[in-house]
């Protein structure tokens, strides 16, 4: 039996610039999305962000509580082929300069007014609500 996959993003924002992978997998390749991965088992939802935006981006944050959670359904060849229960958690930027590691094309500091292209579903959204904490 099939059963969505839990993963969290980490939405890290550092001197009003938000940071933003390119991603290099499906699903959303080549889109620009935030630094993720699957949570592993035992393992809160804060200390996955943490570990994946490290792994990802070599950024270290403190990071909140969730603060949303989202849908990624994603199809291949007309059948799906991804479902995944989002997790955004909020991050304070402590240390590191951004390099993207094997997931990832690129990784990038943003203005929310000059968004590269193109972004993932519910990427504005996310990066809204995330201004409001």
């Amino acid at each position: 039996m099939q059963a969505p996959k839990v993963g969290v993003i980490a939405v890290v924002w550092h001197q009003q610039q938000v940071l933003l992978v390119q991603r290099k997998h499906a699903p959303h390749a080549g889109h620009w999305g935030f630094p993720g991965g699957k949570l592993e088992w035992g393992e809160t939802m804060s200390a996955g962000a943490a570990r994946e935006l490290q792994e990802e981006t070599g950024v270290i944050a403190r990071m909140d509580a969730p603060f949303a959670c989202y849908d990624v359904l994603a199809e291949e060849a007309g059948e799906l082929a991804h479902h995944y229960v989002m997790v955004a958690v909020r991050g304070h930027y402590q240390s590191g300069t951004p390099v993207a590691d094997d997931d990832a094309d690129a990784v990038a500091w943003f203005s929310p007014e000059a968004l590269p292209f193109p972004l993932c579903p519910d990427l504005q959204d996310i990066i809204e609500r995330s201004q409001r904490g």
